[in-house]
């Protein structure tokens, strides 16, 4: 007879976190990462005593991945203003910028671009979504394509960083013990 599984919640606290059993909770993080191989990095060094020092640690972690793994993960994210899952993080990061653009063309001046980025680096263009207009991102985007490859992945990089950080701290959050208390 099989135990059923609890579905992890979409938000869980720390110590939740560090009690999750270890594959269902790669496979949480690996979404979250769009990396299987920095969720479980992430996941085997537990337990954390705060939501500082998991997303510090995750940031190490994600410097440390291969430049391939990097690629990867950057190219499972989809093109701002593409097609996103209803309800999906990218869907939720991409909303503010998306739904005030429509009436400014500004989105599709950013979905004209993101083909001639692609071709330029080789990757998706990417850039931290959550709490830029389209105006900013679009800006962005033309300001980036000026760059050159080796120029352009550092900001790429940069930019999946702060992208994993928002959606750990989106995920694991509240009643974490205080840095004094570990």
């Amino acid at each position: 007879m099989t135990t059923p599984v609890t579905p992890i919640p979409a938000t869980i606290t720390v110590e939740e976190f560090n009690r999750v059993p270890t594959a269902e909770l790669v496979d949480r993080v690996a979404d979250l990462f769009a990396s299987r191989t920095l969720a479980a990095a992430l996941v085997d060094v537990r337990p954390f005593a705060t939501v500082d020092a998991l997303c510090a640690t995750a940031s190490v972690l994600f410097q440390e991945q291969d430049e391939a793994e990097v690629l990867e993960s950057v190219n499972a994210h989809p093109p701002i203003g593409g097609v996103v899952a209803a309800g999906s993080l990218s869907a939720a990061e991409q909303a503010a910028a998306t739904e005030q653009a429509t009436e400014q063309g500004e989105l599709q001046a950013i979905r004209n671009l993101q083909p001639t980025y692609r071709d330029k680096f080789g990757w998706n263009f990417l850039i931290r979504a959550a709490g830029r207009d389209s105006r900013q991102i679009l800006d962005a985007l033309v300001e980036r394509l000026a760059h050159a490859p080796e120029e352009e992945w550092p900001v790429v990089v940069d930019n999946l960083d702060a992208i994993n950080q928002l959606r750990l701290r989106g995920f694991v959050t509240g009643a974490e013990c205080e840095e004094g208390d570990a």
